[in-house]
């Protein structure tokens, strides 16, 4: 694979500001209670940074190929001249480092009152740049220090696109409008982990001007995974954003899309071209059978928001000196026992992970816990809640027996720093998707104590598994990850 050198990276980043788009403005100062204005901004690389979504190998797009357009949106929409931003991104995962970037960079230009007014979103795109630190370039595609370091430069240049985007949205002439919710469905996934839950359902927030009651924005959403295009190595926005271009292209107005908990959701047709313009189709067409023939309730302020964190325990309590000796003899082994030189790319991963997880204990940085941004936006007529992470999909059907409706769950918010099992998956394991979203299965001497090999856990970097409710306990006992997060998220919706 060739190269990709800083300058490379830097040149084509700095085109990448130059386009942007906003809806156009009925007035700039309209006195209705409810303003909207967006902004648009094509983030494709213009080069050759490395790519997310895929492991344990080196990929790259050496060629630029590009199959459609990456994309970022702004929506601001002023609640009696209060602004509350969202901002989603096609890119697989927004890290940490970069979320906090990117919040502290709106917030420090004045762009909302607060930092709860704010929400960003990735659309979980397979077919897009890497950014930021988590996944570790290093372990997630075995990239050399120097590869390492194009990434960390690129993101540089991501995180002001991306600010700038905001603050061109944020001073934009805003349009009068009214807001409608309506849902729709589509089916297109398939659950990976054999469980029974599908998530068909389209959250569609409609924005009509004012003035002559025309479509001027569309915010709709959907849970799957955007592999449709599979694993080479083409940019592409996948089925979400074919979607969102075709309902573009029928409505003539901007149309973001907001991943749900698709955790454990993937198409039931991928890998090709083909698969994402028929899935992507399908979605579009949902879209658009709501908006043509949807019966929509209305959705109007004040907006209320919240923006709160909770931190996910692990299977090992690392701030305990003993378990971290124990969980670094564990890695040693990995090191010892996995040849430097397998041709097995899954057990060199395994073993880059491994000699990561004993740097941090060594030098007193592992990690005790595993963070989670909740945001809630409460509406007259509409909730949306948006979580962070990888979330599987039993947890949007527990959240909608709480009684809130209607409610629209996003996931991938914020930050995605790894996936969030339900006790069901925790507890089976290697059983279940060879333990990929429970982060634990069996090979190399693993258990439920240790990051297993090709798992999630191994991806996104962390020392060991969350933990789950002992097996068979219903309801999720409240030190588990499933019991802290659906507590709350009931404290947060009110439930």
């Amino acid at each position: 694979m060739n190269r990709i050198d800083r300058r490379t990276v830097l040149r084509g980043m700095v085109a990448l500001t130059a386009v942007m788009t906003t809806a156009e403005p009925a007035q700039a100062q309209p006195a209705a209670a409810m303003a909207m204005s967006v902004g648009t901004l094509d983030v494709t690389p213009q080069t050759n940074p490395w790519m997310g979504g895929y492991g344990w190998v080196p990929r790259g797009n050496a060629a630029h190929v590009v199959a459609r357009k990456l994309r970022a949106h702004c929506a601001v929409i002023y609640d009696n001249g209060v602004p509350n931003i969202l901002l989603r991104v096609d890119v697989v995962s927004i890290p940490r480092s970069v979320h906090q970037r990117i919040r502290s960079g709106v917030l420090e230009a004045g762009l909302v009152d607060s930092s709860s007014d704010f929400l960003l979103a990735a659309s979980h795109t397979h077919s897009g740049p890497l950014v930021g630190d988590r996944p570790d370039p290093g372990v997630l595609l075995d990239l050399a220090p120097a590869d390492a370091q194009v990434v960390a430069d690129y993101t540089d240049l991501y995180v002001d696109a991306l600010v700038d985007l905001v603050r061109r949205t944020r001073a934009a002439a805003a349009t009068a409008v009214s807001l409608h919710y309506a849902e729709g469905q589509a089916d297109i996934a398939t659950n990976r982990d054999g469980l029974p839950y599908l998530l068909p359902t389209v959250p569609v927030l409609l924005a009509r001007r004012i003035d002559n009651g025309n479509p001027f924005a569309v915010l709709f959403g959907h849970a799957c995974h955007p592999v449709c295009r599979g694993n080479d190595t083409v940019y592409d926005s996948d089925h979400c954003g074919y979607a969102s271009e075709a309902v573009e292209r029928a409505l003539g107005v901007p149309a973001l899309f907001f991943q749900g908990t698709a955790g454990d959701l993937n198409p039931a047709t991928l890998g090709s071209d083909s698969a994402v313009a028929g899935n992507g189709s399908k979605l579009a067409n949902a879209v658009l059978d709501v908006v043509q023939r949807g019966t929509f309730q209305p959705v109007a302020g004040p907006i209320g928001t919240t923006l709160t964190e909770i931190q996910l325990p692990m299977t090992v309590d690392t701030s305990d000196p003993a378990a971290r000796a124990q969980l670094r003899a564990r890695y040693q082994y990995r090191v010892d026992n996995i040849s430097p030189t397998t041709d097995n790319a899954v057990d060199a991963a395994a073993r880059r992970h491994a000699e990561l997880i004993i740097g941090q204990i060594d030098a007193g940085s592992v990690p005790t816990s595993v963070p989670m941004p909740i945001q809630c936006w409460k509406l007259g007529g509409l909730t949306i809640l948006a979580l962070g992470n990888e979330v599987l999909s039993g947890y949007d059907i527990g959240l909608h027996r709480l009684g809130v409706s209607p409610l629209w769950v996003m996931a991938y918010a914020n930050e995605v720093n790894c996936y969030v099992p339900s006790d069901e998956v925790s507890w089976a394991g290697l059983d279940r998707n060879n333990g990929y979203e429970a982060g634990w299965n069996t090979w190399w001497d693993g258990d439920e104590y240790i990051a297993g090999v090709g798992t999630s856990m191994i991806a996104y970097d962390w020392p060991a598994p969350l933990r789950s409710s002992p097996p068979g306990t219903q309801p999720a006992s409240p030190d588990s990850t499933e019991g802290i997060l659906m507590a709350a998220c009931r404290s947060v919706l009110g439930a």
